[in-house]
This record gives structure tokens, sequence and C-alpha cells, in this order.
């Protein structure tokens, strides 16, 4: 095999679409030939030089511009007598052509880092997010003062896209174990490094559960704003959402589109947290420290977008007092562990339908059967204000059960219903149970 030839073709040799039988028969050459393989080298260098270290892949539309871009200057770079310029020998054409893409794709990585969209793909953006963790390991702990479209007392998970903003409060130390505390009128939950504890002002309940316990839903995400960027671009592939990393000014910009999860061929829980709404979340972090300085969620609702959460007030490596892991319950009340309020052995029923299970609880609060409605609704018949509970329920009328329906995240039934209360009073709305515990027994967990 003749150098000239070797020297046309050796190019091909960085082209990943080449065969193996070709690529040994070019290696053998190499192997032998002194200048060849000097000028392979070479050529390797050049690549090496301006290849990126993060992986981008250019469109191939991009690369073909380019590649002819090239081989117009090497038409207009030709000498009078049909010699190549040095530097556009056969070989190094192609070898220019590829490190040109390279360069190109090089000079992009701030666009895929910052202004790309990028959707199932985050290849720049990883680097991103090692960098925000790595800045981010010093601190000792963080505070957020911020505002949800919320209910009071509602779960954290909750949003109400028609009520006002409540205000929220998040204390972290990055401490091992970690503590944490959230808080919000009528909910509180504090991790204190063993134990969550979940104290709800209305109807009096306290209960102590696991390390890992979902008192917090969704909002545990704002435990760890380091991981923000990690989170959410792991979601986004998951879930085929789309995220953007923009710059502006002193800034990154983090922007996910997600569209709603869960079961909406019945729509009753749609918009009823970030995770089951089409969402628009806007994270803003600090250029050079690459902590997180902002944030605003904001769900659609036909065609309005509302904002559903903003926060705007983080501060970072406050001294937190030891009592913020604590919480100093009323004279009366006293902790549960989530095992005794839901004990299978006295708590929980059997039965074949959740619309059965519904009827059943409204019969016993019509004959004033406590036994069997404490084991349906036992975090509300053990708590503070069962004595109240028990005078509102007491023979209550049952005018409707309707079908039950599967709606969102939801791994239970609801079940519509309708009431008549002593009063005289109507109360129309759907009863949430659910079964998915290992007993497969039946609890009332919401909708009263």
């Amino acid at each position: 095999m003749k150098c000239n030839y070797i020297s046309e073709n050796m190019a091909d040799m960085f082209d990943e679409s080449i065969s193996s039988s070709r690529k040994d028969e070019l290696l053998k050459h190499l192997e032998d030939c002194y200048d060849c393989s000097e000028e392979y080298q070479k050529i390797k260098q050049a690549i090496s030089a301006v290849r990126p270290k993060i992986q981008i892949y250019a469109s191939e539309s991009l690369t073909d511009k380019v590649i002819q871009g090239l081989i117009k200057t090497d038409k207009k770079g030709s000498t009078g007598k049909g010699r190549i310029i040095p530097m556009f020998s056969p070989a190094w054409k192609k070898v220019a052509s590829i490190a040109a893409v390279l360069v190109i794709a090089f000079a992009l990585i701030p666009l895929f880092n910052y202004t790309g969209w990028f959707q199932n793909k985050g290849y720049a953006a990883n680097a991103l997010i090692k960098k925000s963790i790595l800045a981010m390991e010093g601190i000792k702990s963080v505070f957020m003062n911020f505002k949800v479209r919320t209910q009071p007392g509602e779960n954290f998970d909750f949003i109400d896209i028609k009520a006002g903003f409540v205000t929220h409060k998040l204390w972290r130390t990055f401490t091992e174990p970690p503590r944490w505390r959230i808080e919000k009128p009528g909910r509180i939950v504090v991790m204190d490094g063993k134990n969550q504890y979940l104290y709800m002002v209305n109807p009096g309940v306290a209960m102590v559960g696991a390390p890992d316990a979902g008192f917090m839903g969704w909002m545990k995400i704002f435990l760890d704003p380091m991981k923000i960027l990690g989170v959410e671009k792991d979601l986004a592939e998951k879930n085929k959402a789309e995220c953007r990393i923009a710059e502006s000014g002193n800034t990154f910009i983090l922007t996910v589109k997600a569209k709603a999860t869960g079961d909406f061929r019945n729509a009753y829980m749609l918009n009823s947290s970030v995770s089951e709404s089409d969402s628009r979340r806007v994270y803003t972090f600090d250029k050079s420290t690459k902590r997180l300085i902002s944030v605003e969620i904001f769900v659609e609702s036909g065609n309005t977008e509302y904002q559903v959460i903003k926060v705007d007030d983080i501060r970072y490596d406050l001294d937190v007092p030891e009592p913020t892991f604590t919480i100093d319950l009323p004279e009366g009340l006293i902790w549960k562990k989530v095992s005794e309020v839901y004990s299978p052995d006295q708590t929980g029923i059997t039965a074949s339908t959740s619309e059965e299970v519904a009827r059943m609880f409204f019969e016993a609060c019509h004959k004033e059967d406590w036994v069997t409605v404490g084991k349906l609704y036992p975090v509300v018949m053990q708590s503070s204000q069962a004595g109240i509970m028990k005078k509102l329920l007491g023979g209550l009328t049952i005018t409707f059960i309707g079908k039950s329906f599967k709606s969102g995240e939801y791994a239970g039934d609801f079940v519509p219903y309708e009431i008549r209360f002593k009063s005289g009073e109507i109360k129309k709305m759907n009863l949430a149970l659910r079964n998915d515990n290992k007993e497969r027994k039946w609890y009332i967990d919401g909708g009263f």
C-alpha cells in the first residue's frame, strides 16, 4: 500500500463509521511506515486540542455546512498549477473539517449550558450541576421564607390556584444526620436527625414517623438547594419535560416546563399539587456562587397561568437555634407513632369496594358507632378534637353515594357523596379512601 494512498485516506481513521477491516488495513501500514505514523500522530494531536471536554452533539446539517464551507475555501486556496495549499492536503482537509465541527460545537457549549433546550438529554448541564454541588458543599445551613397559594393546615403538597398566598418557612442544617423544619399556619413538620414529627393544629394530631416519612411531599426538593439542578434534570428525563438553562446578568436560570403526571381521565386532582399540574418552574442561581437565590412556580389552567409558589428570601449559613428542631405541643396532646395510629390489629376495614366502605362509614356516623368510625378514620378520631367531630357527624343522613373514580397521582379512590347533618346543612364532596397497605385494609384519607 503506497504512502500517497494512506495520506489521502488517513483522516478516515477519525471517522466513527469506518469499517473495522479498513481501519486494520490503515493501521498495519502505520506500524511499518515511520513517516505516515508521524503524520497520523500530528493529526491526532490537532483533533485532541480542539475536542470539547463535554459531550456535545452537532446536527448533521451543521456538519454539512461546515464541510461545504471548507471545500469552498479549499477551492479558493488552490494555486494556479492545481497544487493544494499544504494545510489542505487530502488528509488535512478532512481533519480540518472535523476540527472545525468540534470548534463550533465547543463554541456552542454556552448555548447548551444556558440557553439551549434539552429534552431527555443534559450533556453539558451535567458539568454545571457538578459545579453547583461543589460550590455549595461548604454551606452550613439554609433558611427560606416563601409563599404558596394553598389553604392553611392542608398538606404541604396541596396548592389552590383560587386561594391567597400562605407564608411558609423552612430551616435546614447540613449536619450529619441532617435536620430541618418546615411550617405554615396550621401545620409543622420537623426532622430532628432521627425521626420526622408532624403536628396538625386542626384537628390536633401529633405523629412520629420514620426519617424518610413523606410528611413534606413534593416540597422536599427545597431541602437541598444544591441538588435542584440535578433533581429537576432527572425528573425532566423521566417525565419527558423540557428544561432550559439561560444566562441573565449575574445569574443563570433553570426553567422547567412539565406536564401534569397522573391519571386525569377524571380531572378532580388536576392542579391540586405542583406535580399534578402543567407547570413552569423557574429557579434562579447566582452565577459566581452557584447558590439558589429565588424560585417561582406557575401553573397553567385553561389559557391562564397562575403563580402558585414564590421564594424570594433565601439565606445561607445562619445560626439556627436548637429549639427550631423541636415542636412544643399543647397541654394534653402527646406524640403517637404512625404505626400506633394505623395499627393493623385495631384499625382499618376489609371490604370489596371503596363505595362499600364509604357507605359503611356514613352509616356508622348516623348510628353514632364510633368504634367503626375510629377504625376507618383513626387519624381524626384519635385527635384532640374527636369530641367535636362526634357532635358534627352523629345522626347525619346519606342522600347520595356515587361511583368511585381515580384521579391524579393518588393511590386510592375517590367516592362522590352527599350527606345531610342533623342541623340540616348539606355537604357534597368526594371521600378519599385507600387500601394500599400490606393488609389491604381501607382507611379514609380525607375529603371530609
